[in-house]
């Protein structure tokens, strides 16, 4: 007997995980459109400090020029951006010690703890919701979620690109 639903039967598979996930990222975006209220932030600002954040965390800051791209932004309007942040007192702009040309953008600690405040209990409930989830379809479902990602990096670039 064949694991592959017959055709039918996967579409509607597709169909329930694409809604679920638009669903979510809706759901998503009005928790964090709160935290930005909350800290006046616009959202574009708010996207930027969850990639400095993640190049933080994965020991790999992010340049302005990186940020730019991350967020689909001209160079200029990135500067502009990292500059409010810088302002607000969210990040900070640090010269490489082995290229001086090269600058990177970091969050501040006290950023990160607000941050850290507000989505924590977030991270919490999602750990219990999916507690009695297995080990194998969580990474499952992590490689269908990264492939949906793709999917919407992609077309948000083709789209921009025939723009």
């Amino acid at each position: 007997m064949s694991t592959v639903p017959r055709q039918p039967e996967r579409e509607e598979l597709l169909s329930d995980l694409i809604d679920a996930l638009r669903e979510f990222t809706v759901e998503s975006d009005v928790f964090v459109e709160a935290f930005a209220r909350e800290h006046r932030l616009g959202r574009t600002d708010l996207n930027a400090v969850m990639w400095i954040s993640t190049g933080d965390a994965a020991g790999r800051p992010m340049t302005v020029g990186e940020l730019a791209q991350r967020l689909g932004l001209s160079p200029a309007a990135a500067t502009a951006l990292v500059d409010r942040l810088e302002a607000a007192g969210h990040v900070g702009r640090t010269r490489d010690p082995h290229d001086r040309r090269r600058v990177t953008v970091t969050m501040h600690e006290t950023a990160r703890q607000v941050a850290g405040d507000f989505f924590t209990p977030l991270g919490a409930r999602m750990r219990t919701a999916t507690a009695d989830v297995g080990d194998d379809d969580l990474a499952r479902t992590t490689a269908v979620v990264r492939r949906m990602i793709a999917a919407v990096t992609a077309t948000r670039k083709g789209q921009a690109a025939a723009s």
